[in-house]
């Protein structure tokens, strides 16, 4: 029984390493501390995060069932969730839509996947004979632990937290509601106005939302009984946010504690991490008081149209899934003829070209892509099963991916494609 004990202990603990490890599978840094890789005798490997990568797509590759093997069974159901959610990483949303279960049904669904790849990985790595081990990091903290400076702290939300194209009313909506309670105990009315439609933003919301919060609790704290006027515009390719302090008679006060700074030049860098810039423009108010003025001002996003031509209507949904909320606008064609007349009326600077596809195959709409006028100055990436790189390269694809294609490595080859030519010197 202590024996039984002892290893339900150790799958537990297996169990909750492998879910962070899923959870972090694209973030190289949390992979190389995830004691998962130790678990799994990787700890020598001068790549760790890369390594459990691997080993967790593999395994989970490895869950697939054979093609004999009926589709509604579970075992199929445990593969495609652990596929669609981790090796895709789509959301529990769409996964649960394409299931037909609730969201809470999934998550049930998905803890089950999980289990029956841990159980995996306990057996193909023989864990049953590491149980010191096992018991060893279960005690362990992360190697090299430490709290991490504001600046590794900042760089690694930079890498972690997605940017998405935005809808910035929504935030401030969201921000306005959380202030309401400490507007309403100081006495400050907050002013906002807005037009009914303005163009969205790329960025990562959680720091537009933090940013904003750390500027108006700023200003409340200078404005008792006053007022905050609030507004967002466009001017010129800039979406601007603007507050302006309205105190009382002689109500302004100069809040310049430090914890007031700390959260101006927190607010000044989580702006900047969306590619933004935050201006602090003191006014001279009538009874003498200096009236803080912020506008936050982010360029307005134009979204680049990626054409993918796939005869496969799942992959297409795919890449439109990929492509949504980003700076990329997606359009598909399934076959390529279709394609080829969208390439010439759009002139897309991508195209997403796959190859084995009836009637007429991606290699031979390749080389018409390449000679068309309309569209010599696409950037045609090859993306199939096959192994074909070198031919893909020889009739002038500008990039190859090989199929299955993750989001991260997608979009990764889009913005390389589209980045702005260096400056010389």
């Amino acid at each position: 029984m202590a024996a039984n004990s002892q290893q339900d202990q150790a799958k537990a603990h297996l169990a909750r390493h492998l879910h962070k490890a899923l959870v972090y599978l694209y973030d190289p840094t949390a992979l190389g501390g995830n004691l998962l890789a130790d678990l799994l005798g990787l700890e020598q490997d001068a790549e760790r995060g890369a390594a459990l990568r691997a080993c967790l797509l593999k395994a989970i590759e490895a869950l697939q069932p054979g093609q004999d093997t009926p589709r509604g069974v579970k075992s199929w159901r445990v593969y495609h969730i652990l596929r669609r959610r981790y090796t895709e990483q789509m959301t529990q949303r769409q996964v649960a839509a394409d299931l037909g279960l609730s969201k809470r049904q999934l998550q049930r669904e998905e803890k089950a996947a999980r289990e029956v790849l841990a159980d995996y990985l306990w057996a193909a790595y023989g864990l049953d004979q590491r149980f010191p081990a096992l018991e060893a990091t279960s005690r362990a903290t992360p190697r090299d632990a430490q709290v991490p400076t504001r600046a590794e702290e900042l760089a690694w939300l930079r890498e972690s937290v997605p940017a998405k194209m935005t809808d910035v009313r929504e935030i401030i909506g969201s921000v306005l509601e959380t202030l309401h309670p400490l507007q309403n105990a100081a006495d400050v009315t907050i002013d906002y106005s807005a037009p009914d439609a303005l163009p969205g933003v790329f960025l990562c919301p959680p720091f537009l939302r933090q940013a904003l919060l750390d500027v108006l609790t700023w200003m409340v704290g200078q404005l008792p009984g006053g007022t905050i006027l609030l507004d967002a515009h466009t001017t010129g390719r800039q979406l601007v946010i603007r507050a302006e302090a309205v105190p009382v008679a002689a109500a302004a006060r100069e809040n310049g504690h430090r914890a007031a700074r700390e959260n101006l030049g927190m607010a000044a860098q989580l702006v900047q991490l969306c590619g933004g810039k935050l201006r602090l423009e003191p006014q001279q108010g009538e009874c003498g008081a200096a009236l803080p003025v912020v506008s936050i001002s982010f360029p307005i996003a134009e979204q680049t149209t990626v054409l993918v031509i796939d005869d496969n209507a799942d992959a297409l949904r795919l890449f439109e899934y990929y492509l949504a909320g980003t700076r990329y606008r997606f359009v598909g064609a399934q076959d390529a003829q279709r394609g080829l007349a969208l390439a010439e009326e759009l002139r897309p600077p991508v195209i997403v070209l796959d190859v084995m596809m009836p009637d007429q195959d991606g290699w031979s709409l390749l080389e018409q892509l390449r000679e068309h006028p309309a569209t010599q100055s696409s950037a045609v990436v090859v993306c199939t099963i096959l192994a074909q790189d070198q031919l893909a390269w020889a009739l002038g694809a500008a990039d190859f991916i090989r199929k299955p294609v993750r989001r991260e490595q997608f979009l990764a080859v889009l913005d390389h494609l589209l980045a702005p030519p260096p400056k010389e010197c």
